[in-house]
């Protein structure tokens, strides 16, 4: 009976080193096969050999002021230009020019595209800081530091000429400047702008009157600029 037994783990055990033994003898073969295709190719010091999937690490895209070849001729990625008509992503065209027409068109039919919150306030009002106090001042009211070395200082929110003046103008002078202020479009985003706008708002108070103080009708704008042509 122990004769059986010890027979039977003899079997077991002689079972178990066969699986180890061909469990190493295959990852000896797939080894070898493995270091036998990575030196496979050229013989090139410098080549990597064998690249599985070189795409994950190896960017195929064409680099600023590299040439690549478009029907069969060597051309700059620089000479590729857009589409005529195309849009970059992401940017909205403003339909505004910047002319004394376009800024009475903005006053009369550009609205704020964001609606209005505490948060959007808010938001407006770090803007404000990072970008108009230098000139505008902390309150609006053309006391700032840099305003004051100006020829000029800006006019204060609360004055006559700007308390009533509308959002439309608002955001069409913040996109291109106006007198003294440079254009704020290459650093501010539309939304950003809108945002300035309800801040610049708040601190413009309530409205004295429904007109616009520096309103001048679209025929009149026309007018002035026939005259100066001619």
């Amino acid at each position: 009976m122990n004769r059986h037994i010890n027979l039977t783990k003899q079997i077991i055990v002689m079972k178990l080193n066969y699986k180890k033994i061909r469990s190493i003898i295959s990852g000896i073969t797939l080894t070898a096969v493995i270091v036998g295709l990575a030196s496979c190719g050229k013989k090139d010091e410098n080549s990597p050999g064998v690249e599985f999937m070189p795409d994950m690490y190896r960017s195929p895209s064409i680099e600023v002021y590299g040439t690549s070849t478009f029907n069969g001729d060597d051309v700059y990625s620089t000479q590729f230009l857009p589409p005529v008509g195309s849009i970059a992503r992401g940017f909205i065209p403003y339909a505004y020019p910047n002319t004394n027409e376009g800024y009475e068109r903005a006053g009369l039919y550009l609205k704020n595209s964001l609606a209005f919150s505490e948060k959007v306030l808010a938001e407006g009002e770090v803007l404000y800081v990072k970008n108009c106090t230098h000139c505008h001042g902390p309150s609006g009211a053309g006391d700032g530091k840099v305003g004051d070395k100006l020829p000029g200082a800006p006019p204060a929110y609360t004055s006559a000429s700007i308390k009533n003046l509308s959002e439309g103008k608002i955001f069409h002078s913040i996109t291109y400047g106006k007198n003294l202020m440079v254009d704020h479009a290459s650093f501010l985003s539309q939304e950003e702008r809108w945002k300035l706008v309800y801040y610049v708002q708040k601190l413009q108070g309530p409205k004295t009157n429904a007109t616009d103080s520096t309103k001048v009708t679209v025929t009149e704008v026309k007018k002035d600029e026939t005259k100066a042509t001619h």
